[in-house]
């Protein structure tokens, strides 16, 4: 009985090393949970909110595979929404593996994952009444997460693509795990073009997104360009000199847009009303400004990176706050365009401005500013800053916001040297922006696109993702330079928990989220419609530089974007800028795509066409072993790897011995030695040469047994144990 019992024992163990559970324990069937209870995760649109609402289509979906296109040095953006059950899910995570092709691999060092946080948002502008909803904006961090029971959160997946990545289709996983949940593995493939996006700092879009340095100085209870001000800043500069940003804000008046956003936006330049009646000027703030833009890269002096836009000559209700020497209070002076007493100021200001700016180096990427203004008041404040010319007989550059439409007489136009166009007064049945453009870029003059309140597609918080993008690729269509926001920064008291303001649509005035007040690492967060933002931006990158690779890719690349179709927009009851029908918003979404897609296909029939001379053959052996019988394929490569086109030829000195075909399998008939030489057409003085050696039969090596397999060695100790039919018993 002891011996049986023994070889019974024996025999489970044996079962459970093979894989095969003796008896499956009926606890653990009891202790799994329920469909109800397991979580789900799935890919999921990066173009739109995913919003709590979804829920139950979330929990239907079952799209665990996400391809997309990408170039070298170029970024993937991708979605990944998790759904709890009817419990809870501690200690929510997504890790992701590295991405593979072949012998190549993109790290998964390269990958950020980031979970996204709800805000709340009042849905209408400047309406109190509208009903509020939780939308998931802020981009928040990385790590393990909580996600209450029967509800949803989402992570944005940014994969930065290496400049020098292989080109090819690569393939890695994202494993979602929780306590106490089996994990989800999601496949995310994709296909690199042997193409390098250009860098954002260097594309030939102009971006300018307004900046409110104070409003930073407030949320963070810190001193105005304090230490401790200027290092949150300098993170959030560094981030807009990457992405591209040119335009830089700075304010030369108090109050230049009457206080239209949260916080107020002080002057940097301090106005002094002397006790003689001239005026005076301190800089202090303005420098420390300005010297931060320089260090993130912003601006650049020497190379002309950047402009410097200092508002406003024209501050809305044309006043200026002085200090006046001789009451010791601050005064508000009302300083009608065109006046005396505006002209005495202003020319005061200008003359010192410039003196200043070309004292430090800055005066070439200096423009005075304005936004959109009646031509009574534009037409003095043109004429003025012309008139003060520097000893080099230069003026001051000029930029302003202008409510065009139409018309071909651009003389007035000709003498500002940026304007930008709001999106509502573009009209699509025209081609006056166009044209505008055009005569524009022929005078070497800037021409941007803005968007803003009242406006759609645009970039609020309950706007859909994919119409940042739309809008980059619409400043392409209208032959613009880029895309001008009014606001970057522009926070209300606590957007982390509710970007309801009492006037503009919510999140209207800024694209990135602070960080908690209390945290150590980070400084700032990404918002998703600041990411679709940048993606248009690098997208439309793209299309320029393909436009200057061949006349063929440039022509194709026009017919594509000007095929871009607009939608219709209204103004919903709560007073915001929305899509007049679902149609609209899905127009919106499917443009975006067709324009990449189209974008991809254009670089695929570039690469095939383009001439990229072969200067080497690298080959992977020098000497092969045969047998007779035998055949093998030739491992190389033309060196560049992307070289095109390229053809190989093949010859063998000695056919008797062995022969080599068209491409390039080595067959081995007898035994002896012969060299397979291959050449390239395409550069004939490459030659490489493979040295082949056809084994005597009676000299190979002998083939190895065939080694036995864990599963029959076991089988073999088992029978030693067992008689045959005990074994088969069990």
């Amino acid at each position: 009985m002891k011996t049986r019992l023994r070889r019974l024992m024996t025999l489970c163990l044996c079962l459970v090393l093979l894989g095969t559970s003796a008896a499956f324990p009926q606890k653990l069937l009891a202790e799994s949970p329920s469909a109800s209870d397991i979580m789900n995760a799935v890919f999921d649109t990066p173009y739109r909110h995913t919003l709590q609402s979804d829920y139950a289509s979330i929990r239907r979906s079952t799209l665990s595979e996400w391809t997309d296109t990408v170039w070298q040095n170029d970024v993937l953006d991708a979605k990944v929404t998790v759904g709890a059950g009817s419990q809870p899910l501690e200690q929510a995570a997504i890790r992701s593996s590295d991405f593979i092709h072949g012998k190549h691999r993109i790290s998964a060092e390269h990958i950020d994952i980031r979970w996204l946080q709800e805000t709340l948002a009042n849905i209408g502008s400047a309406q109190p009444e509208a009903p509020v909803a939780a939308y998931p904006d802020v981009i928040h961090r990385s790590g393990t997460t909580r996600i209450e029971a029967r509800q949803l959160k989402s992570a944005w997946v940014s994969l930065t693509i290496p400049k020098d990545a292989v080109c090819g289709v690569y393939t890695g996983t994202l494993e979602v795990t929780a306590a106490g949940q089996p994990p989800i593995t999601l496949t995310l493939t994709f296909e690199v073009l042997d193409l390098a996006a250009p860098d954002p700092q260097e594309g030939a879009t102009q971006v300018e997104l307004w900046q409110h340095p104070y409003t930073t100085a407030r949320y963070y209870a810190v001193t105005p360009f304090s230490q401790e001000h200027k290092n949150y800043l300098l993170d959030q500069l560094s981030e807009y000199a990457k992405m591209g940003g040119l335009g830089f804000i700075a304010t030369i008046v108090e109050e230049a847009w009457n206080h239209q956003s949260y916080d107020s936006d002080p002057s940097m330049i301090h106005w002094t009303k002397t006790a003689d009646g001239s005026f005076s000027f301190d800089y202090t703030d303005f420098d420390q400004w300005i010297e931060l833009a320089i260090q993130a890269g912003v601006l650049d002096p020497q190379t002309g990176r950047g402009q410097i836009k200092a508002y406003s000559i024209a501050p809305w209700g044309n006043i200026v706050t002085v200090y006046d020497e001789t009451s010791g209070t601050s005064q508000r002076l009302t300083l009608t365009p065109g006046s005396e007493e505006w002209r005495t100021a202003w020319t005061a200001f200008l003359e010192d401005f410039m003196r200043h700016t070309l004292e430090k180096g800055w005066f070439d990427l200096t423009y005075i500013a304005m936004d959109e203004r009646e031509m009574e008041v534009l037409q003095p404040c043109v004429d003025l800053i012309e008139g003060i010319r520097s000893e080099a007989g230069k003026s001051f550059k000029i930029s302003s916001a202008m409510n065009y439409s139409s018309g071909d007489d651009y003389t007035f136009l000709d003498r500002i040297d940026d304007i930008s166009v709001s999106l509502i007064h573009v009209n699509e049945q025209s081609d006056a922006m166009r044209n505008l453009a055009r005569h524009r870029q022929e005078q070497d003059l800037l021409t941007t696109i803005y968007t803003c309140t009242g406006q759609y597609p645009s970039a609020y918080t309950i706007s859909d993702m994919a119409d940042t993008a739309w809008t980059m690729w619409y400043t392409m269509k209208q032959g613009t330079d880029g895309f001008l926001r009014w606001s970057w920064d522009g926070w209300n008291e606590d957007p982390l928990t509710d970007v309801s303001y009492r006037t503009f649509e919510p999140g209207d005035p800024w694209l990135i989220y602070p960080a908690e007040r209390d945290s150590s690492d980070e400084s700032f967060y990404e918002s998703p419609r600041y990411k679709m933002l940048k993606q248009g931006i690098r997208d439309i990158n793209k299309a320029k530089f393909l436009q200057s690779l061949s006349a063929e890719s440039e022509t194709a690349v026009t017919q594509l974007v000007q095929s871009l179709k607009r939608p219709k927009m209204k103004i919903n009851r709560y007073g915001s800028a929305t899509y007049a029908r679902s149609s609209d918003r899905e127009l919106v979404q499917s443009e975006v795509l067709r324009m990449r897609e189209g974008l991809n296909d254009i670089a695929r029939s570039y690469i095939q066409s383009r001439i990229i001379p072969v200067t080497a053959i690298q080959l992977k052996t020098k000497n092969i072993s045969l047998r007779s019988g035998k055949s093998t394929p030739i491992l190389l490569e033309p060196v560049p790897h992307n070289a095109n086109p390229v053809t190989w030829i093949y010859s063998s000195s000695e056919e008797t011995v062995a022969q080599v075909d068209e491409t390039g399998t080595i067959t081995a008939s007898q035994s002896g030695t012969a060299v397979i030489t291959v050449r390239c057409p395409q550069n004939d003085q490459l030659e490489a040469k493979i040295t082949v050696t056809v084994l005597d039969p009676a000299q190979a090596p002998r083939k190895r047994a065939a080694a036995s397999s864990d599963l029959s060695v076991l089988k073999q100790k088992l029978a030693e144990l067992f008689s045959l039919d005990e074994f088969h018993h069990f």
